[in-house]
């Protein structure tokens, strides 16, 4: 597992945004704390904490949808930019109201819009990731992310103590706006992603695109299902714990953040093992059984009045709540059409955190009316049930998991297989591999037609084609060839047209996936034999057909 990670830490732009979600992941709970502090000790005031906290959760519900459409619908490096900008300065504009002794409504209205700033992160991250480390590393660099953020949860409130302890109130949220500053300048360092391709459509149309890639999209309502349940519990256990500690373990005031420190090593504890769960071919399995170890915690609690053994509950509940959402979280990731990826995960969040919030606001009034231990036994079997029952939809997923890594591995040995590749590193042609499609072709049909736009590369898988010129045929290409880089390089019409001769599978990469990979590994160029100074044609947006044969795309 060791050795997955140091993998996608070799990868420059993998590491860089893993280590800018480190800055502002620590920069957000460091935050959370300083703000929580600054109200109570300016309004002495419960309902504020409240309001200040809903109003933070209530903004990730609203705006969750529409911050994956953002990262769907500009390049993914640039949101992530821009929403590390707009949080620096709105950190700076809070510090600058906590200075000068500004109203704390004021403070609240600016964390609210921050919270708004950062709603189109996490998407845009999880979006911008695949390109990084390709789908074979997806677990475990998905792994490190929720690693980097279980760090920010034991290091920032931390962080954010002392400096409420030691500094004016001011100095946290300065901190906070640095955070920011320094995942921007860790961000810009990677590559320039391409603007997604398609017409533009408005915020509404977008979100309703993304509802649908839901619902059209196999088993990932189930998977949004047993993640919310997990966050649901989460939810209800910052309020049950609280009491918990006081009334069940004798902690007294200062018990709930003994087992806030139990729970982050739990999440600390499962980076062990994520990276591999995330990567294995039972993903159904391994989500419903962490969902259900998370869910159970409540019925543990429920019994359990001593501290050791509520420790043990502790880590081991939120090792298997971490777990759950990285392994359900990367499964998503790999079975969501790319371009609709930042929207899906988007309303992933949004239902998330509408979880943690119902959780939150469940807990005490069952508390209330009832007591503690029924309020934990009532969620606990409510939240263990569903997810049980989210077994019976994901029992397939195994299958389509397993079918889609080897038809990934087959893409991979096909482009391995070219003279064009020696030497390529094996995360490119992974790269490429996962943004390939085998086409299967009959005799007779041009792939494509000299003089037409260039938009693709070809590689041959099986079979046998023709390269003709002006009418004359100029050579045959078999398995092990590959063709259609000549006008991609040159930004050139094709200078040539390829017909199938018999039954031919094609692999077919997207041009700008080649030109992208091109950046990335340097030595395909050589390869390509990149020389001609053609000025080039436009190739429309959007999809591309398969073949240029017209009569082939109309069938």
């Amino acid at each position: 597992m060791i050795r997955a990670y140091r993998d996608v830490l070799a990868v420059p732009g993998a590491r860089a945004l893993i280590g800018a979600s480190a800055a502002s992941q620590t920069g957000n709970w460091l935050y959370n704390a300083a703000l929580l502090g600054y109200v109570y000790s300016a309004t002495h005031s419960a309902g504020w904490l409240g309001v200040a906290t809903i109003g933070k959760g209530l903004t990730k519900v609203l705006l969750g949808p529409f911050g994956g459409a953002i990262a769907d619908r500009y390049r993914r490096r640039t949101v992530l930019l821009a929403g590390d900008t707009l949080r620096m300065l709105l950190m700076a504009a809070i510090a600058a109201t906590v200075a000068s002794a500004g109203a704390v409504a004021l403070v609240i209205a600016l964390t609210t819009l921050t919270s708004a700033a950062g709603c189109a992160e996490r998407p845009a991250a999880m979006a911008l990731l695949p390109r990084l480390v390709g789908e074979v590393r997806l677990g475990p660099a998905n792994a490190l992310l929720h690693t980097v953020q279980d760090l920010g949860v034991v290091i920032g409130p931390a962080i954010g103590a002392i400096l409420l302890a030691v500094a004016p109130a001011w100095v946290a949220f300065a901190a906070n706006g640095a955070t920011f500053a320094v995942s921007a300048l860790l961000t810009s360092a990677i590559r320039p992603d391409r603007a997604p391709a398609g017409r533009r459509t408005s915020g509404v149309a977008q979100l309703t695109a993304g509802l649908r890639a839901v619902r059209a999209t196999a088993f990932a309502r189930w998977l949004i299902v047993v993640v919310a349940m997990v966050e649901f519990i989460y939810g209800a256990q910052s309020v049950q714990l609280v009491v918990y500690a006081r009334q069940s373990l004798g902690l007294g005031s200062g018990g709930y953040g003994v087992l806030l420190t139990a729970a982050g090593a739990g999440g600390l504890v499962s980076a062990l093992a994520n990276g591999r769960l995330a990567t294995s071919r039972r993903v159904s399995l391994i989500v419903i059984a962490a969902g259900a170890l998370a869910c159970a915690t409540e019925l543990a609690y429920a019994g359990v009045q001593v501290l050791t053994i509520a420790l043990v509950v502790t880590v081991i509940g939120n090792a298997g709540l971490v777990s759950c959402q990285v392994v359900g979280e990367t499964a998503l990731a790999r079975i969501v059409p790319r371009q609709a990826l930042g929207r899906v995960i988007g309303i992933f969040n949004a239902v998330s955190a509408a979880a943690t919030v119902a959780g939150a606001v469940l807990a005490p009034v069952l508390a209330a009316s009832a007591s503690l231990r029924a309020s934990l036994l009532i969620l606990g079997v409510i939240a263990l049930a569903v997810t049980l029952l989210c077994r019976l939809g994901l029992r397939d997923l195994d299958a389509l998991n397993a079918q889609h890594a080897d038809a990934l591995a087959s893409r991979v040995k096909v482009l391995g297989g070219l003279p064009v590749t020696v030497g390529v590193p094996q995360i490119i042609l992974e790269q490429l591999a996962a943004a390939a499609q085998f086409c299967p072709l009959p005799p007779g049909i041009d792939v494509v037609v000299q003089g037409a736009p260039a938009h693709a590369f070809y590689a041959v898988a099986d079979g046998r084609v023709v390269v003709h010129r002006d009418g004359k045929a100029v050579v045959h290409l078999g398995p092990g060839d590959s063709f259609g880089e000549r006008g991609l390089l040159d930004h050139a019409p094709r200078n040539a047209t390829v017909t199938t001769e018999m039954n031919t599978t094609l692999l077919r990469v997207e041009g700008h996936v080649l030109l992208d990979a091109l950046e990335a590994a340097p030595s395909l160029r050589p390869a390509l034999d990149l020389s001609s100074t053609a000025p080039g044609v436009q190739v429309p947006p959007g999809e591309t057909p398969v073949v240029d044969d017209p009569h082939w795309v109309e069938t």
